[in-house]
């Protein structure tokens, strides 16, 4: 089976590998305009902002399983309390 999240980090990593490439290149005397970098970096935030986006709900569910396993285990001892 194909692992799509991980095939698109990668192609992520690449692109942002050719947007330090050209921002150097720019930086040396260019190669893309100015606004075709800054489009770029923001294209490249945007995947990053997805990327924070799936990780966060990783951890909230995460957290909620861990928060609902304390909350069961003090339901529990209360219930062997009565």
């Amino acid at each position: 089976m194909v692992n799509w999240r991980k095939i698109l980090q990668w192609l992520f990593v690449i692109f942002v590998i050719y947007i330090i490439i050209e921002v150097i290149r720019n930086i040396l005397g260019g190669s893309l305009g100015f606004e075709e970098v800054v489009i770029t970096l923001l294209v490249a935030n945007l995947g990053y902002t997805f990327h924070l986006h799936s990780k966060i709900l990783d951890i909230n569910s995460k957290l909620s399983e861990h928060l609902g396993w304390h909350r069961g285990k003090k339901n529990h001892n209360n219930q062997h309390n009565i």
